[in-house]
This record gives structure tokens, sequence and C-alpha cells, in this order.
């Protein structure tokens, strides 16, 4: 057991660090090596103001976008030294025609303004390059806000006359709420006070997304995948040999009121980025960026893998205390106490302690739930601010969606092997050609992409059933299908076939009916959110839909089916619902093929 004990006492340097030495630490070092900013090389007589661009990105922000141009005019730098930069991604209200309506104001005021309205979301990292690689060519300096974030009104100018010393290549902000959640506030006089010591050592890590200003000459695009833009972009400034540093003088305020659930979201974003970030940010591990390396590693590093410490240390604490050892049951004891007393604000049991306590354990635990949807293919695309469908899924459910799949088609495979050679047989006699009948298929429909697979079925038609006709559906009575195929159909045993593309996983064993391509975009127009009953889901050999609708003869056929279909999606949001949908599913799916009350 002396390697247990030895793994709890790492564990427990581990923790006490980062939570109670690594920031006193931080702020004795910082206060020894506090610098001042250079005196103003520039003054707004000389006329010499460098062009800076101020950039946007807008998804759907109609509440904030008037105050945010109100705050932008007002800012105190020559109006002919600036140029506005914002990109509304697919925004579905009237963000951009807001902005329309404020060009008179903005002409009026001498500032310039370069609008995308795209048609399409595409992510906030998409347009962040985009429009980066319309400012860099033009500007020397690139102001990156946020919409809901209001900023100093000399925030410019206190910007550019630091960047007078040319070892820097960015400067951020302090980090203020309008109106903050319990503990969130501390939180947040918490990471402005580590990030101005981070700043007095060297380099801030990362940005802040209410208002950071880099060089554009070191803007690099970011990789489409990353999640957390702010604090990559000023580290990839750090790794090119720049200063990235917090101007105390300059303060970014967020509009934005922040639920429960946001908050959730948001910090289960962040903390997939940060599993992210540790990976990528192994550039620190150079000589000359040693104390960067000690501040990231202290900090967010151990953040980033505190959820897997603290778990850790809660199951040897456990197993050593089940062995006899009194200390280790108190260890036990301690933790489950302060894990139990965390809870208590759920419970509107306000202690000022007991609030901080509550938002830190959230916190890690919206972390871990992030970090293990990164690792389970989530935030593959980046941070999109409209979330995709399949985020909706819980990660559990899809896990055993999943499994359940391979086992019971696996299952259902060898239990149905004996009929095929009399299935097989039955066809051959009746009708020439192949046994097997293939077709293209939609699959699942991802973000940016969607696939296709060749779903493959026992031939219930004769051999050339479409030659004539081309894509239709099927009728009852259909003249296309063979008697076999009749009652291959009202049994469902054409389908066993289906078994195969489970188990490649193009299809799952319930789902919506895949459909042919050929129909999509007709059904798509006529439909609303018809694409999207595939989105983040397989198609399934049987379903909500084709248990209680059958076959699709009809668009209004198609219309009901679209219901069965979203509502199955939302039963996957937790295991028991899918769990429940499921048996119910596969039962009248048995009772359809035993009755023969298939089509």
């Amino acid at each position: 057991m002396a390697w247990v004990w030895g793994t709890l006492i790492v564990l427990a340097v581990l923790i006490i660090y980062h939570h109670l030495i690594y920031l006193p630490v931080m702020l004795l070092l910082s206060r020894w090596r506090s610098r001042q900013s250079p005196e103003a090389a520039v003054t707004a007589a000389s006329g010499d103001w460098p062009k800076v661009a101020i950039v946007m990105c807008a998804y759907n922000e109609s509440d904030y976008i008037e105050a945010k141009l109100a705050n932008l005019i007002s800012l105190d730098y020559p109006a002919d030294k600036l140029h506005l930069y914002i990109a509304c991604d697919g925004c579905s209200d009237d963000t951009a025609e807001k902005i329309r309506n404020w060009q008179p104001r903005l002409d009026a005021a001498g500032l310039q303004l370069t609008l995308i309205d795209a048609p399409d979301n595409r992510g906030k990292l998409y347009r962040l390059n985009q429009l980066m690689d319309l400012a860099r060519d033009h500007e020397t300096f690139a102001a990156l806000t946020d919409v809901s974030a209001l900023i100093s009104i000399d925030a410019l100018q206190q910007s550019v006359t630091a960047f007078a010393d040319p070892a820097i290549g960015a400067l951020t902000s302090q980090y203020l709420l309008a109106t903050p959640l319990p503990g969130e506030a501390q939180y947040w006089a918490w990471q402005n006070q580590i990030r101005r010591s981070e700043s007095a050592l060297g380099n801030v890590m990362g940005g802040s997304g209410a208002f950071y200003i880099m060089r554009t000459a070191l803007f690099r695009p970011l990789p489409h995948d990353t999640i957390n833009d702010d604090f990559m972009l000023p580290m990839s400034i750090i790794e090119q040999g720049s200063q990235v540093l917090l101007n105390q003088a300059i303060n970014s305020v967020e509009m934005a009121p922040t639920s429960d659930q946001q908050d959730q979201k948001r910090r289960e974003r962040i903390g997939a980025g940060n599993l992210q970030q540790l990976i990528r940010c192994r550039f620190l591990l150079r000589p000359s960026l040693l104390t960067s390396a000690w501040i990231f590693m202290s900090g967010k590093g151990l953040r980033t893998l505190m959820p897997f410490l603290l778990i850790l240390f809660l199951l040897l604490s456990l197993a050593l205390a089940l062995s006899g050892s009194l200390i280790a049951t108190g260890l036990s004891i301690a933790q489950i106490l302060g894990y139990s007393l965390a809870l208590l604000p759920e419970l509107d049991v306000r202690a000022g302690i007991l609030v901080k306590l509550n938002y830190l354990v959230r916190g890690y635990t919206a972390s871990l739930k992030g970090m293990v949807a990164y690792l389970g293919g989530q935030y593959r695309q980046g941070w999109q601010p409209a979330a995709a469908l399949h985020l909706y899924q819980s990660l559990s459910t899809r896990i055993l969606k999943r499994l359940s799949d391979l086992v019971l088609s696996t299952l259902g495979l060898l239990l149905t092997l004996p009929l095929w050679p009399l299935i097989a047989l039955a066809i051959k006699l009746e009708s020439p050609g192949p046994v097997f009948f293939r077709q293209l298929r939609v699959g699942q429909i991802h973000h940016h992409r969607v696939e296709l697979f060749h779903m493959i079925k026992f031939r219930s038609m004769g051999q050339f059933a479409e030659k004539e006709t081309g894509a239709v559906w099927a009728s009852r009575q259909d003249p296309r299908v063979t008697r076999v195929g009749k009652f291959l159909r009202k049994t469902r045993l054409d389908e066993l076939p289906q078994f195969l593309n489970v188990l490649r996983g193009d299809m799952s064993l319930i789902g919506p009916r895949p459909e042919r391509p050929e129909f999509c975009g007709n059904l798509q127009n006529a439909l609303p959110f018809y694409a999207e009953r595939t989105a983040g889901l397989k198609p399934g050999i049987t379903g909500l839909a084709q248990v209680n609708n059958g076959y699709d003869e009809t668009l209004d056929d198609v219309k009901n089916k679209l219901l069965w279909d979203h509502a199955y999606s939302t039963a996957l949001s937790s295991p028991f619902q899918w769990l429940m949908m499921d048996l119910r599913i596969i039962g009248k799916t048995a009772w359809i093929m035993m009755a023969g009350r298939g089509q």
C-alpha cells in the first residue's frame, strides 16, 4: 500500500499548492518585479495616432448591438484612425438591420464600417479569421471585443501608448460583470488579481474576449477547431516572442446577465478549451519561457487537471479507509462533508463561504463535463454560438446507445443468420437478380458535412423496379413488390441485413428512417427542420416514427414522421428517458414483426 500512500501525498501537495500556495507566491514575486507602463510616446496633438481596427463577431446580438455602437462612437480616439469590422454570423434576428440603421450616425462621427452579413452560421472563429484577414493589411492594431461588453472610453489611447514598448505584442483588460451571479463576482475579482500578477511577471495567460488589442502583424489564423480563441490568439503572440500584458486602466464590463445554465455551459466550454490548450501550448517549454511555463502549469494547467486529481484523491482516500487507516478515514469524511456543504446553496442556504465553495465545485464539475465531451469528440468544430442538436444529447446516453447498438445488432445477427439462406433461396426462386439490395441513403448530419452510406436490405422488388419511373415512394399494393417481398416487408425481415450497417457505424438500431438523397432536397423545402432530424443522430433500422406511422406514401406521412423523429431526439437528454423510449420501440417493433403489420 506504500505506492497508494505515495500517490495520495503527491495529490495532496498538488491540490494544496494550486489552491493555497501558488497565488500568494505569485503575488509576492509580482510585487518584486512590478513594472510601470512607459510614458506616452505619442499625443493627440502630434497627429500621429496609429490606425486601429475594432473587430466584432455577432450572432443574434439585437439586445446589445446599439449600446455597443454607442460605446464605440464615444471612444476618445481620432475617428479617422478607426475602422469597425463587424461580422453577423448567420444572424436570424435584426442585428444586421440595426447596424445598418446606425450607419448615418457612424458617418457623422467619421467612423468607417465594414459589415459582413453572412447568411450561414460558421462560428466565431471562422468570422474572426475572416475579419482579421481584412484588417491586418490596413490597420496597425486590432482591438477584438464582444458585442455585449462595454469598454473604457480611453481604452484605445491607453493601449497605443503602452505599445510604444516594441516588446509588447498584445494588451488585455480587466473584466467586470454588470450583474454577476452569487460567487461570480468573487471569482472574477480573483481572476483579475491573478492576471495582474501574471502581467507583472512577464505575460498574461490569454486575453479577455470582452476586450484585447494586438499588433495586426502578429496575427496568425487559428486552427478551425480552436475552442477558446481569446486564449489561444494571445498565446500565439507569446509563441512569436512578444509579450501579452494587462493594462489595469482599461475595464471591460459585460452587460449580458448570465443564468446558471448559461454559466455552466460556458464553463463546460472553457473546460474543454483548457484541455485543448494544455495540449497545444507545448511551446512554453522553451528555456526563454520558463516563467510563463510555471505560471501556466501552476494556474490553468493544474486547474484543468484538478477535477481528475480531486476524484482520484477521494477514491484513494476511501480505498485506504476501507483498509483500516484512521487518517484516510478522516480525510474521506472531510472530503464528503466538504462536497455536501457545497450542495447547500442549491437548497437556498446562502452563507458566504458556502456560496464560494459551491461556485468552485460547480466550476470543476462543469469543467470535467466539458473535458469528457471534448475527449468524446465534441467541440471538433471549435466554439459555435448556436449549439448543434447533438450537444443536447447526454454523453452517457450516446455511449450507452452505441454500446447497445453493438450488442443487440450482434445478437440479432447471430439469432437470425439461420433464416438468411432460406430468405435468399426464396428470393432467387421467384425472380432473377441479386439477393441483397443496396441503396444510397443520407446518414448522420454534422455541422459542416453530411454522411452518405449504402444501406443493405433483402431485395423485395423486381431487379429493375425503378428503371422507368426513377426514384419514387413505395405505395400500398405496390406492383413492383414481389410475393416474397410482400412477406418480407410485412414481417420486416427484409431489414435484417441492416444489422451490418449498424455494426459498421452507418446506422443505429433505433433512430429516424434513412432517407434517399433524391428526396431530401424537396422534403427540406416543403417541411421546415426536415434535415435536422438526423443532426447528430444516426438513422435507425426501426424508430419511433417507423412503429407509429409505417412507410412514407405522401407528404403528410413524412410530416407526421418528422414530429415523431424530433420527439425521439428529445428523449436522448438523459439515459433513463432514452432507455425507456428504446424499450418501448423495441417491444412495438417485435409486435409488428410477429403480427405481420409491416408494409
